[in-house]
């Protein structure tokens, strides 16, 4: 089945993340979806002896996150970004320190099932602004934002997909979003 639809994108802020345990602050909106790229990366080697090719290995790197939105508002740039909003005016200073957040989306299938992603640690980078005049033709200009996701300390999780049309993902589809998916409940 092919993707054929994005909504719902979620933030939380990773409060923990160690060899004890993993911890997120509450799941937030973040803002309205249009696209969402996401591409991790990969190196192999293959190992060669006896004239031939004898063992592969793969790497797997960092996540780049490429996402387009509607607008992104203030308060969730703020908190993403680990910037001060005072009164209605976002205030960048050259050493804020983004905090590490999970990010969690929906996909929508063709058949009108879902794919539910959480990438579990991440940070983002100040995206880039654009302004047109209007014209005869109205134009939306939409707000590009670019993060950089890599594994948990705690798990080496860096992704969780879960997915409406295998029957075994039911019990967890209507809370895969109230917190970042859990993996424990895997387990009972």
């Amino acid at each position: 089945m092919a993707i054929v639809g994005l909504e719902n994108i979620v933030y939380a802020k990773v409060t923990q993340d160690d060899k004890t345990g993993v911890q997120y602050d509450e799941v937030k909106p973040f803002a309205p979806a249009i696209t969402a790229q996401v591409e991790t990366a990969q190196e192999s080697a293959t190992q060669y002896a006896d004239n031939g090719p004898i063992s592969v290995i793969t790497q797997t790197g960092e996540t780049t996150l490429t996402l387009t939105v509607d607008e992104i508002p203030l308060e969730v740039l703020a908190d993403i970004l680990g910037l001060e909003l005072k009164k209605g005016v976002l205030i960048y200073k050259q050493d804020a320190v983004p905090p590490y957040i999970a990010l969690g989306f929906t996909g929508n299938k063709d058949n009108g099932a879902k794919r539910l992603v959480w990438l579990t640690k991440g940070r983002f980078s100040i995206p880039s602004d654009e302004w047109n005049t209007k014209t005869d033709s109205p134009e939306f200009q939409n707000q590009e934002i670019e993060g950089t996701f890599i594994r948990r300390e705690f798990d080496k999780v860096f992704k969780i997909v879960g997915d409406t049309d295998i029957p075994d993902f039911a019990p967890y589809v209507d809370t895969f979003f109230d917190t970042v998916f859990d993996l424990s409940v895997l387990d009972s």
